[in-house]
Formats: structure tokens, C-alpha cells, sequence
């Protein structure tokens, strides 16, 4: 297996930590995940998927949605232009392991 096939389609294309949490939206669509279950999904630390978290809300691309226990839920807008992103992601990656 090359390195472009165990990473998702932005995590083999840019390789930042904001990659690796986008990666989860094409996994999770726009259901709700915590911090922690980000973290978890991505293998990065809670304080830096945090970090990308808050980035991503400021710029639109995440939103808080309700709180689950003490943790604060978030969903990808995956309704919006990063619909499309996320498909040229994919192709990109996929003409990369062929």
C-alpha cells in the first residue's frame, strides 16, 4: 500500500493537521463529532485538533451544534462550496495510486 492510499485525500495532498481533521468530513458528512472523538478519529492531541477546530469555526467550514455531556459538539457545512472540494480531493488522490 503507498503512503497516498493509508492517508485521506487532503492528508496525502497537503499533510497539515487541518487536512487530517477535513479528511473526517468525508467520513462523518456533517454529523456531529466532539473534540475528543476528532482527536481520536485523526490521532492528533486534543489541544491541536482543538486549534484546527476553532479555525475551522471562525472560517465557516465547521459549526458548534449542542453539547454532549460537557463537550461541545461541532458538524462539518459540508452543504457548502466544500462539497466540491472534497470530490476533487478524491480524484486527485485516486489518479495518484493508480
Amino acid at each position: 500500500m503507498s503512503k497516498y492510499e493509508s492517508l485521506g485525500p487532503f492528508s496525502s495532498i497537503f499533510g497539515s493537521a487541518e487536512a487530517r481533521v477535513l479528511d473526517q468530513s468525508l467520513l462523518v458528512g456533517n454529523m456531529e463529532q466532539t473534540i475528543s472523538m476528532l482527536g481520536e478519529s485523526t490521532g492528533m492531541s486534543f489541544k491541536t485538533v482543538q486549534k484546527v477546530v476553532d479555525k475551522f469555526v471562525e472560517r465557516k467550514v465547521m459549526e458548534p451544534t449542542r453539547k454532549i455531556g460537557n463537550a461541545q459538539a461541532y458538524k462539518f457545512k459540508v452543504e457548502n462550496d466544500m462539497h466540491d472540494l472534497i470530490n476533487w480531493a478524491s480524484k486527485y488522490q485516486s489518479s495518484r495510486t493508480d
